[in-house]
């Protein structure tokens, strides 16, 4: 993944090209990002003013470069959610009429169950809920601290933790509708 979002256009593309020629050589897929991702902090607020991109940017960067994979700032944030967050579904649709490259949709921890599966049907095909995980593998971490999980052994916790932990990806897997696929 390289994110070059916080560049221009012509510079994002330009590095994601070169990214790309290297990758590719040795069969390595690369995702690009365009529309810097926001971040939400302590206050709720979020650090950036806005990461919306058009679809006519998201054009005029496809035709500088080719990324395997696309990851689009459509007022989606990292970090968590306080109140309704504004996703831009609309600039997917429109991108629809002009590419097929798959679509990353970073920032969906908190974010609506049929809104995440609107927007799959519209490219999304990798959805990311690294601030859910994080938050919910430290949860069972200091649980089973608690219940004396580890019995004196750091593995025994972490196999605690991540036997906790199973059960949140499984309904990450049901929302993303990826169950029973390879």
């Amino acid at each position: 993944m390289y994110d070059g979002s916080a560049l221009s256009i012509e510079l994002n593309a330009a590095n994601t090209e070169e990214i790309v020629k290297a990758c590719h050589v040795f069969g390595i897929p690369v995702e690009a990002e365009l529309g810097e991702l926001a971040r939400i902090d302590e206050k709720h607020e979020k650090t950036t003013l806005t990461n919306l991109v058009s679809s006519e940017s998201i054009k005029e960067f496809l035709q500088l470069c080719h990324p395997d994979f696309l990851a689009l700032g459509i007022g989606n944030a990292h970090g968590f959610y306080y109140g309704e967050p504004e996703i831009r579904i609309n600039i997917l649709e429109h991108c629809r009429a002009f590419t097929d490259i798959p679509f990353v949709l970073h920032g969906c921890t908190g974010m609506d169950e049929k809104l995440i599966q609107t927007a799959i049907s519209y490219g999304v095909t990798k959805i990311n809920f690294g601030t859910q995980i994080r938050y919910k593998y430290l949860k069972y971490l200091k649980e089973g601290l608690e219940q004396g999980a580890d019995e004196g052994h750091a593995w025994k916790l972490s196999q605690y933790t991540v036997e906790r932990l199973k059960e949140d990806i499984k309904e990450i897997i049901l929302i993303a509708g990826s169950a029973d696929k390879v």
